[in-house]
């Protein structure tokens, strides 16, 4: 046969080398005249292993186990068969390496992609997958070996392109496979013809259609060969898997003086799923391509709930690059079950700030858990043994507070986080259902199999701590001179007289806490109350009824005593919840909700967890809203911050700085770490007065109010459980009891620009002579607590009156129990005082 001679530039080359062995020959390759001389091994041939198609979408690069580039053995396994056969050409197919010498053969411009196939053609051996899609476009070279001489006559090169479509809902796929042959030297121009079989394992219920060309198709210089096959699966219900590998015959010239073979499969990376076990249809999938549920924007709260959860917990659940994939859990009965445990009813508290919509309704809140009950990686099968052990979360409305326009999350206010790898949150029935019923279609969608793993996009990314920058106030501060302190202010004489004469109503109490009514009278909120009547000889009856919270209104000189209950059976205000706990009060304000005024008080709920005297320890804090109309009992009782993971939660409320005082529309809510002394402040705020809108709490160690309760730390140290912060010449005061020793009978002020502080120039303002051995009782079992101040009964803006409460450690329900015995300890004692200012540089400097 007439052979085809190669360009000079070729001829010569070859001629150079006739003495090499094939070895060398195969390995260093032949350049023609006509191609470039760049060597594309130069070029940046990075595959990503993630990226986005626009019309497949997401795909992932599948790397593949078989050696790319020339095969050494390759062309003395060919040359040795052509031998035997007596053939005069070898032809040795390997896919072209850039890190390969022979990749010197071919120019970058003439390695191309031909767009038929979705994916690029790379000179790396990768493969590229969808759910639905594998893509391959890899470079081939051919090297065409002389007939016994064992010299290499040539090259050709092209692109083999295949792409693999599969059918979500039908048993079937089909496959196109492309190859061009794009150019060569020497012998690799000779005419030649190939053919393409293709094999699908197991064969048993894969049925392949025919062969997409027949046998010794013509294969043209600067041309292309293509075709389709198609396959069905038979089998059922499945799963079955299915590996596709295929072989290139070649030949050259013609007749049969030259053939070669080559096989490739890509080391299993063509694989195929059929099953008929999802959504009642069947349908083929491809399994190494791992897909992603990705949360939808129209659920805003549970994508930055589970955002957040994926970039908190350390395991990092189904956040890719980060943490390990979610598996399916298919078994329904399993899913109730994980359900149940995580939010199991007796230790989820819902928190509704969505104006509590009845079951069904949009806005309705449900318990959302993280992972979902669906997965394997659910925290029952975590093996907690109740969701109180996972972290808790509640949804906002978008615009609370300012911090973002969509619906969000921020830490529960129920329960501190648990150590557990889950979450649970009071998340609205349109998120929470609109996520689970997208979960279910993407697992129908996507034919996962139970224990399939999935990744999750919830913009894990992105979830970074919400924070406000702390702007503070600036004033020219000046440090508070005490004078004209005089005890016994009013209303003390008031409630004297009251408790000596009414026969039900109040006749003692602490806490006392004031609020200014709509109408002009003062609302005076005391948390133990002692009711009437009283001895004539200043004792107590046994039978007198002690409640844990009361309300007494004054209305000039005239005081009226309101509990819950009856007046034959009289009970707090706000009732315990179960036997063993109870409720004292804190601060109170009213609030103006939608044109209607309310009260809104927060309480502190305690439990006894002991025989002792002092054995009892807070628990949570709550908010109680009242109608004007009936104080008797509250409208609704909703939760507040009580999270903090410490060995005593903050007791919030112990003052208030109403959004009208503070200079800056939010309301402060001041409370207390209820060590046993050197007590710290905490400061939270909401904006507007409402108390139940979200609250965000002060990091002074960062200068910044962030949404977890745990980032509030002690703004001041040596406050007492309840204290007072309010305006006074352009600045704030804070007036305390000093904590800084325990029973400490000094009340001190304090001066700052700023409601959030810092709080300097400590100024003594009163001793309170009640307590101790050398107090008026001279009894060292008797103390005083609490001291703060009443902004109903300010005048002039420098005239002050603080109330404190006196108390005696003997709680003995006897004759001679000191509460029995002389009912003038356990009254509240008002103190009024005027304040003045001074010069002050050090506060300056420290403010």
């Amino acid at each position: 046969m007439m052979l085809t001679p190669a360009p000079a530039g070729a001829m010569s080359l070859l001629a150079e080398k006739e003495s090499r062995p094939v070895h060398a020959e195969a390995i260093s390759g032949v350049q023609g005249a006509e191609e470039s001389n760049t060597n594309i091994a130069q070029k940046d041939h990075s595959v990503p292993s993630k990226g986005k198609h626009p019309e497949m979408g997401t795909y992932r690069v599948l790397s593949s186990p078989e050696r790319r580039g020339q095969d050494e053995d390759c062309a003395e396994r060919v040359l040795d068969d052509a031998t035997k056969s007596g053939q005069k050409y070898a032809v040795c197919v390997e896919w072209l390496d850039p890190e390969d010498p022979a990749a010197e053969i071919v120019s970058p411009q003439e390695t191309r992609t031909t767009g038929n196939v979705w994916c690029p053609t790379t000179s790396v051996d990768e493969v590229y997958a969808t759910r639905t899609s594998i893509c391959h476009s890899t470079p081939y070279l051919m090297t065409i070996i002389q007939v016994p001489t064992g010299k290499v006559g040539g090259h050709a090169y092209g692109v083999i392109e295949q792409e693999f479509n599969t059918e979500v809902r039908k048993p079937e796929w089909t496959e196109y496979i492309n190859v061009t042959r794009d150019g060569g030297s020497g012998d690799g121009l000779l005419p030649m013809s190939i053919s393409i079989s293709a094999d699908c394992a197991p064969k048993a219920t894969c049925s392949q259609g025919f062969k997409p060309w027949s046998d010794n198709t013509p294969f043209p210089l600067y041309g292309a060969v293509d075709g389709i096959w198609e396959r069905r699966w038979t089998g059922n219900p499945g799963p079955d898997d299915f590996l596709m590998g295929h072989t290139l015959d070649v030949d050259v010239a013609g007749s049969v003086p030259g053939t070669g073979k080559f096989e490739w499969s890509k080391g299993g990376q063509f694989a195929v799923r059929c099953d008929n076990l999802i959504a009642g249809f069947a349908g083929c999938v491809v399994p190494r391509f791992r897909p992603t549920y990705t949360i939808s924007d129209s659920y805003p709260a549970a994508r930055d709930y589970y955002g957040r959860i994926q970039a908190s917990l350390p395991s990092h659940p189904g956040w890719e690059g980060h943490g390990d994939p979610l598996h399916r859990e298919a078994d329904t009965d399993v899913m109730e079950s994980n359900r149940d445990k995580v939010c199991d009813t007796t230790t989820w508290v819902k928190e509704d700030h969505f104006g509590g919509k009845p079951s069904g309704d949009p806005l309705a809140i449900e318990c959302d858990e993280f992972p979902f009950a669906a997965t394997k990686e659910s925290g029952a099968q975590a093996g907690i043994s109740s969701g109180k052990e996972c972290q808790q979360w509640t949804v906002w409305p978008g615009g609370s507070g300012g911090w973002e326009s969509s619906d969000f999350v921020a830490p529960a206010y129920a329960a501190p986080h648990g150590d557990a790898p889950c979450a649970r949150a009071s998340m609205t029935r349109r998120d929470n259902g609109g996520a689970g019923t997208g979960l279910s279609n993407f697992y129908q969608n996507n034919r996962v199999m139970d224990s399939e793993g999935f990744w999750l996009a919830s913009g894990a990314g992105s979830a970074n701590t919400r924070q406000k920058a702390h702007t503070p106030q600036s004033c020219t501060l000046k440090a508070p001179s005490i004078s004209n302190v005089d005890a016994d202010a009013p209303p003390e004489s008031n409630f004297l007289n009251y408790s000596q004469t009414t026969q039900s109503g109040w006749t003692g109490g602490d806490s006392t806490y004031s609020v200014k009514l709509p109408d002009g009278r003062t609302l005076w909120m005391f948390s133990d109350t002692f009711l009437g009547p009283e001895n004539g000889d200043g004792t107590r009856p046994l039978s007198a009824p002690l409640v844990n919270s009361s309300f007494v209104v004054q209305d000039g000189s005239n005081l009226t005593t309101i509990t819950g209950g009856t007046e034959s059976s009289p009970k707090a205000i706000l009732p315990p919840r179960k036997p063993g706990y109870w409720y004292w009060l804190g601060g109170g304000k009213i609030t103006n909700v939608d044109g209607t005024n309310y009260l809104q008080v927060i309480f502190h709920e305690w439990h006894k967890f002991g025989d002792g005297d002092w054995e009892f320890r807070h628990e949570q804090n709550v908010l109680a809203t009242f109608s004007l109309a009936n104080l008797k009992e509250p409208l609704s009782v909703r939760q507040l911050p009580s999270t903090t993971n410490s060995t005593t939660n903050i007791q919030w409320g112990s003052g208030i700085l109403p959004s009208t005082s503070s200079g800056d529309g939010y309301t402060y809510i001041y409370g207390v770490d209820d060590e046993p002394y050197q007590k710290s402040m905490h400061i939270a705020r909401v904006r507007g007065g409402d108390l139940g809108g979200i609250w965000e709490f002060f990091d002074k160690s960062n200068n910044r109010w962030v949404l977890f309760e745990s980032g509030s730390d002690g703004a001041l140290t040596g406050v007492a459980n309840e204290y007072s912060v309010t305006p006074w010449n352009g600045e704030f005061m804070l007036l305390t009891q000093d904590s800084m020793l325990a029973f400490n009978a000094e009340v001190y002020a304090y001066v700052s620009c700023d409601p959030a502080g810092s709080f300097v120039s400590k100024t003594l303002v009163y001793k309170m002579p009640e307590t101790g051995l050398w107090g008026s009782y001279n009894d060292g079992e008797v103390y005083a607590y609490n001291a703060h101040v009443h902004p109903v009964l300010t005048q002039n803006g420098n005239r002050f009156t603080f109330s404190y409460n006196v108390n005696h450690l003997d709680t003995r329900v006897s004759p001679d129990g000191a509460h029995y015995r002389d009912t003038s300890i356990y009254k509240p004692r008002w103190v009024s005082f005027s304040v003045d200012t001074v010069s002050c540089y050090s506060c300056l400097r420290a403010n």
